[in-house]
C-alpha cells in the first residue's frame, strides 16, 4: 500500500481548499482506497465521487452504494491532492462533476491539470450541456465518458460500466446536443487534408467507431481481427492528430466522416 503523505505539505495548484490548509477529503476513507485487493469476478465496481457540490456528492454516493455491484470507495472536492494520492490503487472509475460549458482557456487548464495529477484513473464527466470545444479538449486530456446530468440514472450506470470496462461513452443525444450549433461549420484545408489521408478501410474504422461500437464490434462489423482494429486506431490517430478514442468520436461527426442522421436514432 502506498504510505499517505498530507495534501497540506504540498498544495497542488487548483484546490482551493488545501490551499487555504484544509484537508477536503477523509484520508482514511483514501488509504481505505488505496488499499490492493484480490479481483474476483464478484467484485464490486469502485468508484471514487469528485464534485465541489456536498449534496450533490452525498446523492450520488447513496445511489451508487445502494446499486448492486458499485462501491464509492472515496468522494472528495475536485482536489488534485486527493486524485493524485489515490492514483494508481485499486481503483475502478472516477465520476467526475465538471462542467463543460465553459472553453475559456482558464477553465479547461484548470481541467487538465485535475486529469493529469490522476493520469491512471478512468474518468467519466458528468456535466451539463457540453461547448464543442471543451468537450474536445476533455477528451484530449484523457476522458473516457461524458454523460449529461439529464439522462437517466440507468444510463449514468451503463457509463459507468462501459467506462470501466475501457470503452468510450458519449451517447448519440449528448453529442447530437454538442455538434448542434457547429452543424454549418465547414472543414477548413487542415482537416481537408488529413482526412484525404484516410485509406478506404480506415474511413469505415471510423465510421463504425463513431457509431459507439467496441473494438471486439468493430472487428465483427468489418470481419477483421481485433490486433488490426488496434493496428488501424493506432494510425488513423496519427493520421487525424487525435488522442483519445472520444476524441476521434467528436472529430468524425464534426468532419462529416460520420452520419450525423444516424445521432437521431439514439
Amino acid at each position: 500500500m502506498r504510505e499517505l503523505t498530507s495534501p497540506v505539505a504540498a498544495p497542488t495548484p487548483g484546490c482551493r481548499s488545501c490551499d487555504l490548509g484544509t484537508v477536503c477529503f477523509d484520508p482514511s476513507a483514501a488509504e481505505h482506497a488505496l488499499v490492493s485487493r484480490k479481483r474476483t469476478e464478484g467484485t464490486p465496481s469502485r468508484v471514487v465521487l469528485s464534485s465541489d457540490h456536498p449534496i450533490l456528492r452525498s446523492a450520488l454516493r447513496l445511489l451508487i452504494d445502494t446499486r448492486e455491484g458499485y462501491e464509492v470507495s472515496l468522494e472528495c472536492g475536485i482536489c488534485p491532492n486527493a486524485l493524485s494520492l489515490i492514483s494508481g490503487g485499486d481503483i475502478d472509475v472516477l465520476l467526475l462533476e465538471f462542467d463543460l460549458n465553459d472553453n475559456s482557456q482558464h477553465r479547461l487548464a484548470g481541467l487538465e491539470a485535475i486529469l493529469a495529477s490522476a493520469p491512471s484513473l478512468p474518468v467519466l464527466i458528468l456535466t451539463t450541456e457540453p461547448d464543442a470545444e471543451a468537450c474536445s479538449a476533455a477528451f484530449r486530456f484523457g476522458v473516457r465518458g461524458i454523460i449529461l446530468k439529464s439522462k437517466k440514472l440507468d444510463d449514468l450506470f451503463t457509463a459507468l460500466d462501459r467506462v470501466r470496462r475501457g470503452d468510450t461513452w458519449l451517447e448519440g443525444a449528448a453529442l447530437h446536443k454538442l455538434l448542434g450549433q457547429s452543424s454549418s461549420q465547414k472543414k477548413g484545408p487542415a482537416e481537408d487534408s488529413r482526412i484525404s489521408l484516410l485509406t478506404r478501410r480506415e474511413r469505415e474504422i471510423v465510421n463504425v467507431v463513431a457509431a459507439g461500437r467496441t473494438n471486439r464490434q468493430v472487428s465483427q462489423a468489418l470481419f477483421i481481427s481485433d490486433v488490426t482494429v488496434r493496428h488501424h486506431l493506432c494510425t488513423i490517430f496519427d493520421k487525424l492528430r487525435v488522442s483519445s478514442r472520444g476524441e476521434l468520436i467528436v472529430y468524425a461527426y464534426r468532419n462529416g466522416l460520420a452520419d450525423r442522421n444516424s445521432l437521431n436514432a439514439n
